[in-house]
């Protein structure tokens, strides 16, 4: 019987390499498959009520690590309903380390000594300003978003805040020069240069406190509201909060009879204490308070 040929060593050796070859592409290919499953930072620690808002809007759940403790406070935060049972910190290394957080979002005046052993450690952090108008906002979702590595969804967020401010828009002529004041307690109120002040200019409306040459933050007396009082008056208190006498001058018998109550719109605190694609909501709330004295006043 004819015996078979024996196989070239050569032959042997390119069957065997390329046999290895396989095995390496497989278990390089198994090696690179986590790494493209993943989607940027997937253990975010937020340490800022503003970033955690932001994480909130852009993420899913199970992407955050922890929020800071304010994030599930109704009076503070807009998107404290997301909240759930995400754990919440108080901002000490000590709660975040265990966490072990691929990225930790924070503001520029977070606890410093944190956010400096975080980064001693290694950690990435990522610090965001306070924003002052809608342009500002719109930045700081796209610089997050990129963070996080969700620009898709960053974009979207930010599509539907201007949706909501184009349909807040005062129809051309119509809302003049209406001003409006926001007053909290102990008179303290926002001028030029703030959130509050490019919230009142989308609305269509003049920011009366501006108006008096105040820039920035500061106080206005009581008098000079009851003197030459706003055409609406937004009197800012926390929900929840406890009874104060600074809270009480917002119910001054002088301002009572100079700004009545049905010009006295409910804008919530939290929907501009942040500047986040929530703040164009309290747009719309100025739009529709705007629209109704307008339509009162016969115009």
């Amino acid at each position: 019987m004819p015996t078979k040929p024996a196989a070239n060593p050569r032959q042997r050796w390119g069957a065997a390499s390329f046999f290895v070859f396989g095995l390496i592409c497989v278990a390089s290919m198994a090696m690179l498959m986590p790494i493209a499953a993943k989607a940027g930072p997937v253990r975010v620690v937020s340490l800022n009520l503003c970033t955690d808002q932001l994480a909130l809007a852009l993420l899913p759940r199970e992407r955050i690590a922890a929020l800071s403790f304010l994030a599930a406070d109704p009076g503070l935060s807009a998107l404290a309903a997301r909240v759930g049972d995400v754990p919440l910190v108080q901002g000490m290394a000590e709660e975040v380390l265990p966490l072990a957080p691929d990225l930790v979002l924070a503001g520029t005046f977070t606890t410093r000594p944190t956010i400096a052993l975080l980064r001693a450690r290694g950690v990435p952090v990522l610090e965001v300003g306070l924003v002052q108008d809608f342009e500002g906002i719109r930045a700081q979702i796209r610089q997050v978003a990129a963070a996080l590595e969700v620009p898709g969804r960053g974009e979207d967020i930010i599509a539907e805040m201007d949706a909501t401010l184009a349909s807040a828009l005062a129809p051309a002529g119509k809302a003049g020069r209406l001003r409006v004041l926001s007053l909290a307690p102990g008179a303290f109120t926002a001028g030029t240069g703030t959130l509050t002040d490019a919230v009142m200019r989308a609305a269509g409306l003049v920011n009366y406190a501006g108006e008096k040459g105040l820039s920035g933050y500061g106080y206005l007396p009581v008098e000079m509201v009851a003197g030459d009082p706003p055409d609406l008056l937004i009197a800012n208190t926390s929900e929840g909060g406890h009874p104060s006498l600074n809270g009480q001058m917002l119910a001054h018998p002088a301002l009572s009879r100079a700004v009545p109550s049905q010009a006295r719109p409910s804008v919530p605190g939290k929907l501009w204490t942040c500047g986040g694609p929530f703040t164009a909501e309290a747009v719309a709330l100025l739009a529709q308070a705007r629209d109704r004295l307008l339509a009162a006043r016969g115009n």
